[in-house]
């Protein structure tokens, strides 16, 4: 049997990783990630977080015209971060 593998104050990693939802990358686009530099990647590493944040922003100001635009912002950081609320 295997040790368990965990990080300092975490649950064994065996429990909270779900292998059903981690996707594949094409090859064609595993490719193109790998001829990038580390630094460009990082780029679009943070260019994907700069739009799921602005899209979730968008989404929730919509569906709760209520919120202050203070409301919506700290409900975005909530979900970003996983928060159960």
């Amino acid at each position: 049997m295997n040790p368990p593998s965990h990080t300092p104050g975490s649950k064994d990693a065996r429990t909270l990783l779900d292998l059903r939802r981690i996707e594949v990358l094409h090859p064609v686009v595993a490719e193109a990630l790998r001829a990038k530099s580390g630094m460009e990647r990082l780029r679009l590493a943070h260019e994907a977080w700069e739009l799921a944040r602005d899209r979730l922003t968008a989404f929730l100001a919509g569906t709760h015209p209520e919120w202050s635009p203070d409301r919506v912002h700290q409900e975005v950081a909530r979900r970003l971060l996983r928060d159960p609320g």
